[in-house]
């Protein structure tokens, strides 16, 4: 019987950084996991996806190469080569994190792991013991089970990656960032692509004029956007399901440990990652929203420490950022102006559109804005940006955010000229 100070059920994001953690903290760890190392964001979403994406950039620069002086002809596109080229990105990114497994001398029991009481669990034909688990088991996508798609193939995410050739014709259930996604994806390479969500705007956890934009461009595209409308009677080529997730928790014998949950098989915790049972805790995707990858390395980093005896500050989760990588990029922190109206909090707007940043217009992507959202006292209370390189520019003002700084310490530090950054810097010298 192999006994740990500490079992980590689950090997994406929140589990290995947590193992990572309490290892480099003293700790004799072991990571259990039925899949892959990674989870499902190394191995299925995060990583794979944004290298398809990459793919559609690239289509989007030959449809519009004319507008570069560029004239390209007879594109011929390879899609089981485009498919390889994303497993290729996983696979490279997966054996670096087994290189680190072995670094930190972790155990890596790989199987499904199903607790006996609350300190033993069995995997395979093994039986191994720990102090203190932590379970980051992820989560699994929502179904709909009653759809009438005719003779259409019902497909998620995952499924993606074992097609052989792009569909003729796709509906895509749910406009989150990964509808939102998949819709940009198929739309560059020729799929007559409807995007169907039940909410009254796509991305309707962005700011309302955000959403009108992307929505506004998608359009343009000749993507069909369906809003406050569910979905019947498809007759598309493949129906793409994507209306969330729920907690990956079932068959592990929590409920008969007594462990406590909260909605969607997700498990209950408290403020430092804690069930209601005292050695076990949980992190990542399994306990509830916001389901990103970013936020259960967050938290598997701040359980691992709290268990261990450091004293880590709390995860501001106002200010974490919110990405969708489609075409117009989309990031977020904090509140949304409908929020802060809706609870009577003063604000100012500082709001400016990339058509009149300089990088922007140099390079051709003058499509989208920044849109700033400033308290009385000179503090980000949230922030929006849609357009080129949103993604990477949202961290700026994350940090902002979350050290209490102002927009003073935007104004006395000096942003690269030209980029996209010094938007940033740009919008908000209206409130100066």
């Amino acid at each position: 019987m192999n006994n740990y100070d500490l079992i980590i059920i689950g090997g994406g994001p929140g589990g290995y950084n947590a193992a990572f953690r309490a290892a480099e903290l003293g700790k004799k760890v072991a990571i259990v996991d039925d899949n892959n190392l990674g989870g499902v964001c190394l191995n299925w979403g995060c990583i794979p996806t944004k290298s398809l994406l990459k793919n559609a950039e690239v289509m989007d620069l030959i449809n519009s190469s004319d507008s570069y002086g560029i004239s390209v002809k007879d594109v011929d596109v390879d899609f089981e080569s485009i498919i390889n080229k994303s497993v290729q990105a996983r696979q490279r990114l997966s054996r670096g994190l087994h290189h680190q497994v072995k670094k930190h001398s972790i155990d890596f029991h790989a199987g499904f792991g199903t607790f006996t009481d609350k300190n033993t669990i069995t995997v395979n034909d093994s039986t191994i013991t720990a102090e203190t688990f932590i379970i980051a088991t992820g989560s699994k996508p929502k179904r709909l089970p009653s759809l009438n798609v005719n003779d259409s193939e019902v497909i998620y995410a995952k499924d993606i990656f074992q097609m052989k050739s792009i569909p003729k014709s796709i509906t895509i259930i749910g406009a989150g960032a990964i509808g939102v996604e998949f819709a940009y994806f198929f739309n560059s390479f020729g799929s007559d692509v409807t995007l169907i969500e039940a909410e009254d705007a796509i991305l309707p956890n962005e700011d309302k004029e955000v959403s009108q934009w992307v929505e506004k461009v998608f359009k343009k595209k000749k993507i069909n956007v369906l809003t406050g409308t569910l979905a019947d009677n498809i007759d598309d080529e493949k129906v793409l399901i994507s209306v969330g997730v729920e907690g990956n928790s079932t068959g592990m014998g929590l409920k008969g440990l007594g462990l406590e949950f909260s909605d969607n098989n997700h498990i209950a915790v408290n403020e430092y990652g804690k069930t209601n049972i005292d050695n076990i805790y949980a992190v990542g995707d399994v306990i509830g929203s916001p389901w990103l990858a970013h936020v259960s390395a967050a938290e598997g980093l701040y359980v691992a420490e709290h268990l261990c005896g450091l004293n880590p500050k709390q995860i501001d989760y106002n200010s974490i950022p919110a990405c969708t990588y489609s075409k117009p990029e989309v990031a977020s922190i904090g509140d949304t102006e409908e929020t802060l109206v809706d609870n009577n909090i003063e604000f100012k707007v500082a709001k400016s559109f990339f058509i009149a940043n300089g990088k922007a217009v140099a390079v051709g992507s003058t499509d989208g804005f920044i849109k700033i959202l400033v308290g009385t006292k000179g503090n980000i209370l949230g922030a929006h940006i849609v357009g080129s390189n949103a993604t990477e520019m949202i961290s700026e003002l994350s940090i902002i955010k979350t050290n209490n700084l102002t927009i003073e310490n935007i104004f006395n530090s000096v942003h690269p000229h030209p980029t996209f950054s010094e938007a940033i810097f740009e919008t908000l010298l209206q409130l100066k």
